[in-house]
């Protein structure tokens, strides 16, 4: 049989562990959502860095055409139409502005002469189209494969470029465009710049692939031409987070759309953070709470059994002092008892005293006061017998009492003894 001092110590036991329970189901619950905003706005942060790197790429480039559209030389050798120097002043501007491309073109997009291999035309460009007219423009751009030969490019298309194009004045008149980009491939060094800064994997998806991107395999390969899915959400202007597993590791990433010059969605922003540097926070503060929530239970322990342990001996001690007034009042009702048995003997020797005195006044003149003596000790022992019985009755009630009692103390002993004692 299981002691109060056990039966205490195992309550607190499962209140605490399922309290414990409880705290860490909920802790996990609330942390793992906490976790998520964080991841959330981890890779919000992360791919603004990488638009913002992008955007300063774009600024870049075309402070560059906009320098080099403003050099006298430039205007001189479109003037006479001077093609080896037109060719030089397009490397020239190409190596100072760190540009994959220049180009120099008529009004209408020929290609005049470029820091490559340049030859073509550009009629059908947009942004060289819109210089000519006189309005600088420029921004991320799609190229295609006319385009590419026309520049002098030999990467496969489409190829994402950040370009600008800027007319060349002479007098107020326009003579001549001068068109010049990056190119947002791998050798790109603003992914991998973010990728330090934010602890993340940066990258730039066209038709869902990844055309450029900080992310490379174990081998040191940047995983270009990887599918990074969500395209078409992409396409209607929509971006998508969440988790991603990208060979074998499981990321939060974040897809939204890129657009062109023009407003145009040519493709994606994609940011990932590994999945495991939020896990840590979770697993982690769960570690902590489970090994203080261990020591805490044994410190509820400890306590926990000096408290049972005193108020076991508190109802031990009272136990025994019941048991204790029971004896005693059962050694009253015995005695009780007894004196009742000898009131009765007595009254009946009494009786037999005034039968024997009972004879004749004249033979024995002693015998009428004798008997009157001994009725007087009858009447009285009656009147005592009759008190002895009404307190035997009540003495039996006490004992009946005293059984409950002592009955109710033994149940106390069995429940801070775990056993049954033996009853005196």
């Amino acid at each position: 049989m299981v002691g109060l001092r056990s039966r205490l110590i195992l309550m607190l036991l499962v209140v605490m562990g399922l309290s414990f329970l409880l705290l860490v189901v909920g802790v996990n619950y609330g942390l793992r959502g906490d976790v998520h905003n964080l991841a959330q706005r981890s890779v919000d942060a992360g791919s603004s860095a990488l638009s913002s790197a992008i955007d300063a790429r774009a600024e870049n480039v075309r402070s560059t055409i906009l320098q080099g559209s403003a050099q006298t030389a430039l205007a001189s050798a479109l003037a006479s139409k001077n093609h080896p120097a037109l060719a030089t002043v397009a490397s020239d501007i190409a190596v100072s502005g760190n540009l994959s491309f220049v180009v120099i073109t008529d009004t209408r997009g020929a290609v005049l002469a470029g820091s490559r291999a340049a030859s073509g035309t550009l009629a059908t460009d947009q942004v060289i189209s819109q210089a000519g007219l006189g309005s600088m423009t420029g921004g991320l751009q799609l190229l295609d494969g006319p385009e590419l030969h026309a520049l002098g490019v030999t990467t496969r298309p489409p190829v994402l470029a950040v370009t600008t194009a800027s007319p060349v004045n002479v007098n107020g008149k326009v003579i001549g465009v001068l068109y010049g980009g990056s190119l947002v491939d791998a050798t790109m060094r603003a992914f991998d710049d973010v990728s330090s800064l934010t602890g993340g994997q940066a990258g730039v998806a066209i038709d869902g692939a990844l055309v450029a991107t900080s992310l490379a395999t174990k081998e040191g390969v940047k995983e270009t031409g990887m599918q990074i899915g969500h395209a078409a959400e992409v396409a209607n202007r929509a971006t998508y987070s969440g988790e991603q597993t990208v060979d074998g590791t499981e990321y939060f990433v974040k897809i939204s759309p890129l657009t062109g010059y023009d407003g145009k969605v040519i493709g994606a922003y994609w940011f990932a953070i590994p999945f495991a540097q939020f896990a840590a926070i979770v697993n982690n503060t769960l570690r902590q709470i489970a090994v203080w929530g261990v020591i805490g239970l044994g410190i509820a322990l400890v306590a926990g059994s000096i408290a049972a342990s005193r108020i076991g001996r508190a109802i031990s001690l009272r136990s025994d002092e019941v048991n204790e007034s029971a004896r005693q009042l059962k050694v009253l009702v015995v005695g009780g008892e007894v004196s009742g048995d000898h009131v009765e003997r007595t009254r009946e020797t009494l009786a037999r005293i005034a039968s024997l005195v009972s004879g004749d006044d004249a033979d024995n003149p002693g015998g009428a006061q004798l008997r009157t003596l001994a009725h007087q000790a009858v009447d009285e022992v009656v009147v005592i017998d009759t008190l002895t019985g009404e307190l035997s009755t009540r003495m039996r009630d006490a004992a009946s009492r005293v059984e409950r009692l002592s009955a109710v103390a033994q149940e106390l002993d069995e429940l801070v003894a775990g056993a049954r004692r033996s009853r005196n």
